[in-house]
């Protein structure tokens, strides 16, 4: 595998502003296939669930009113070789997470994202380390859609340069969906910086600094919006984390693309562990 290097206008932009974008990272042809993969998942009855639904409920159990309700698949990436061999520990991303990890590279979350037309919802700005609350700031973060993303649908906006302020306290307000940045002080860099569009094709992807303020609006739009994600992390990194939960899996050892499916699970030492507070709750 070559190392690949960024360009002097990528390790700028990362550097001042956060983050950089890579396009055709993979084939319209494979982000078509990847995106099948995760539409024939949601469009299966809930395992366990008996149907027995008012015919005339519009979230009804039918592919139709399944594909409206899903949101996120938590680490189902694992679950699917297809998506996993060439996404999260495929060799073109691989390499750019290796300029920035090193050569031994692990899984910290892995997860595909859902704005459904017409009815996908808001995703609060946020940082992912302020989420997280197990103290690590150096983690990796990639987004890849598998269909377009764009203002209409609901694409992710970042508030550039935003990763370079402190984790910020997360808390939770009335109509909260999980912990979120305190909307006063958004608003605040918000004035001071702008807010950058993060309009993508299939197949192009994102990379973002664990600490970017973030965030992605309803998708009012007639087209849905399919995504792919991940956070890489090393085991250095790993050794001051301070997670209770994890579910790492290595992704590359030795400079080496780990084959392997199911993924291998990185062992962990629970000497540091200790569950996150619950968010502050707060009335606005």
């Amino acid at each position: 595998m070559g190392r690949w290097e960024p360009t002097a206008d990528q390790k700028s932009q990362y550097e001042t502003e956060g983050y950089f974008i890579l396009r055709n990272v993979i084939s319209r042809e494979l982000a078509t296939e990847l995106r099948g993969v995760i539409r024939n998942v949601i469009m299966l009855p809930e395992p366990g669930k008996f149907v027995d639904l008012d015919p005339m409920n519009p979230m009804e159990d039918t592919p139709q009113g399944r594909i409206a309700r899903y949101r996120k698949l938590a680490n189902f990436c694992v679950q699917s070789p297809l998506i996993w061999h060439n996404i999260h520990a495929g060799e073109e991303l691989l390499n750019i997470a290796r300029y920035f990890l090193g050569d031994d590279i692990i899984m910290k979350f892995n997860s595909c994202f859902l704005k459904p037309a017409r009815t996908g919802s808001a995703t609060p700005w946020h940082q992912d380390n302020g989420l997280w609350r197990d103290g690590e700031t150096e983690p990796f973060n990639f987004w890849m859609p598998l269909e377009p993303a764009t203002k209409d649908n609901g694409c992710m906006q970042f508030i550039p340069g935003s990763h370079k302020t402190a984790i910020i306290e997360h808390i939770l307000y009335p109509d909260s969906i999980h912990g979120e940045l305190p909307r006063d002080i958004v608003e605040q860099m918000l004035q001071k910086h702008g807010v950058h569009h993060i309009e993508l094709e299939p197949g192009d992807v994102v990379f973002w600094h664990s600490s970017m303020w973030h965030y992605s609006p309803p998708n009012q739009s007639d087209k849905s919006r399919i995504a792919v994600a991940g956070v890489w992390t090393n085991p250095e990194i790993v050794k001051t984390s301070k997670r209770f939960w994890h579910n790492f899996r290595w992704v590359m050892k030795n400079g080496e693309v780990c084959t392997q499916f199911p993924p291998e699970p990185v062992p962990m030492e629970d000497d540091n562990a200790e569950k996150p507070k619950p968010f502050r709750s707060i009335k606005e």
